[in-house]
């Protein structure tokens, strides 16, 4: 590895996860370089899922792929992580049980959080990173975009004795940590969104499966051509080449920007096919199918080690292409099953009694009422003094229009996390809520050196909206458990009144 002259201004921690990060890597490329069968599986096969925290929150591509590689050479077969202070929450959180505890001599991984922070530059105003990304190209030009890096520190669950004073709870993780396939009917390989993007020509270029030996991205023609499906020893490995030259078209200017005028072979042609390479085996993880490396990029095997030997740096620019194509795709496929999953609710919905929707009765009732409970969903947990600095600031001062200002900037209009959401913000012993107001509150908790935790505040009917839309999660908090519960119950007793209705088959 490069040497790096170490700081105390945070940027060794970076540089040193950096350093993890490529030996680990080099590693595995090493592995598969010294093997005579070029198809060899990035993951092992059928042994890992998605990395979580033990929350069940998932981890970005990124943090994923290390982790996932992390796992491997450490033999974890349940890819759940905490911070050294989850374990902590947990304990506090269960006091009659025995402590869960960091087993000795074991050591942290480090992951990547960046946030962005986007300011005016006459006003002096902030706005969301999500807000930002749809201005037009004019108007980010009025903005400022700073960049911050945050290391955290994670233990895997098994370097921890969880399985000894938790049983429950570590069975629980090991049971949906085993390997998930595909679907299948009969022996043939099912992805149904793969299908249809490439019927329905969805993708940002057409995938045309043509009879031969080729698979590529034309820049020229903006398509992309790959073997028919009966070509492939398996559907796995028509879905990781597709997902391989999905990840080339995204390297366009109108995207990503990464394909510069190049000879094929050349070091930028290489980096190129490992961002592919890498891009690939994630979506396909994600999804439950093995990839294997491609034939076509063995050959670049010595430039990827010596690159990753060389600099750092380039594993920090590797790691935020692979982070942003496996990104891309993985929400566009998740787009198109949300669209499969809706056709099928309205299928089967067309086939059950007329009863009335539980959500309208429930809001007529809450219009009746004249108020709705409100629920609390978390959008941040701050512990680093990094990421707490400028909350404490503000703190000292007293400044509590600011704290809600400052909680803003986490919020990127996403659902809100049903695993994360509560009745109340205060969960833990020394929890206590500085501010509120309509939209956001700020909880502080003084022990263990100071944490915030930034919520968005939801009404009833929109955690109801959002478990119709979404279904329970594998976490619930039992706030939400509880709620899901009530729809239940009210859907139940609707039907029961539209049947002595005579709405019945």
């Amino acid at each position: 590895m490069a040497q790096t002259n170490y700081n105390n201004d945070g940027l060794s921690a970076e540089y040193k996860a950096l350093n993890t990060f490529s030996d680990l890597i080099i590693q595995k490329i090493e592995a598969l370089s010294s093997s005579d069968n070029w198809q060899q599986p990035w993951f092992t096969e059928g042994s890992l899922s998605w990395p979580k925290n033990t929350s069940g929150r998932p981890y970005n591509g990124q943090n994923a792929l290390m982790l996932t590689l992390h796992c491997e050479k450490e033999g974890y077969k349940i890819p759940r992580f905490c911070t050294f202070d989850a374990i902590q929450r947990m304990d506090a959180e269960k006091k009659d049980l025995p402590k869960i505890l960091v087993k000795k001599g074991e050591k942290s991984f480090p992951i990547f959080l960046t946030t962005f922070t986007c300011v005016n530059r006459d006003t002096k105003d902030k706005i969301p990173w999500e807000n930002y990304k749809k201005l037009s190209d004019d108007d980010k030009k009025q903005y400022n975009v700073y960049p911050r890096q945050h290391v955290f520190r994670v233990f895997a669950v098994e370097q921890t004795n969880m399985k000894e004073v938790r049983p429950e709870l570590y069975a629980k993780f090991e049971a949906e940590c085993k390997g998930r396939r595909p679907d299948a009917e009969g022996e043939r390989f099912v992805f149904e969104p793969l299908d249809r993007m490439i019927r329905d020509k969805s993708w940002i270029c057409p995938i045309k499966p043509t009879y031969g030996n080729d698979a590529y991205f034309s820049i020229s023609r903006n398509e992309i051509i790959v073997p028919e499906p009966r070509q492939f020893a398996d559907g796995e490995s028509f879905a990781g080449t597709c997902f391989h030259e999905m990840t080339h078209s995204l390297g366009t200017e109108e995207y990503f920007d990464r394909l510069k005028p190049t000879t094929f072979g050349s070091d930028i042609y290489a980096t190129e096919e490992l961002v592919s390479e890498l891009s690939a085996a994630m979506v396909c993880m994600r999804y439950g199918m093995t990839k294997n490396l491609k034939a076509d990029s063995a050959s670049y095997l010595k430039s990827w080690l010596d690159s990753l030997h060389e600099s750092p740096q380039f594993l920090k620019t590797l790691l935020g292409d692979v982070k942003k194509s496996s990104g891309f795709i993985c929400r566009h496929i998740d787009t198109i099953q949300q669209q499969i999953d809706a056709e099928r609710a309205e299928s089967v919905a067309a086939k059950m009694p007329a009863v009335a929707e539980p959500q309208v009765a429930y809001c007529d009732a809450v219009a009746s009422k004249g108020y709705e409970p409100v629920y609390y969903s978390s959008l941040a947990y701050l512990q680093m003094p990094s990421d707490c600095r400028e909350f404490e600031r503000m703190l000292d001062k007293g400044d509590y229009e600011g704290i809600l200002r400052e909680a803003s900037e986490y919020d990127f209009g996403d659902a809100p996390d049903l695993e994360e959401t509560y009745r109340s913000p205060t969960q833990n012993p020394g929890d206590d809520l500085l501010i509120e107001d309509s939209n956001y509150a700020v909880v502080y908790n003084p022990r263990v050196g100071g944490t915030f935790e930034v919520f968005r505040k939801y009404t009833e009917s929109e955690i109801r909206a959002s478990l119709i839309r979404y279904g329970l999660p594998d976490y619930p908090t039992m706030d939400v458990r509880n709620l899901e519960s009530d729809m239940r119950q009210e859907r139940r007793q609707q039907e029961v009144s539209a049947s002595r209705s005579g709405f019945h088959r």
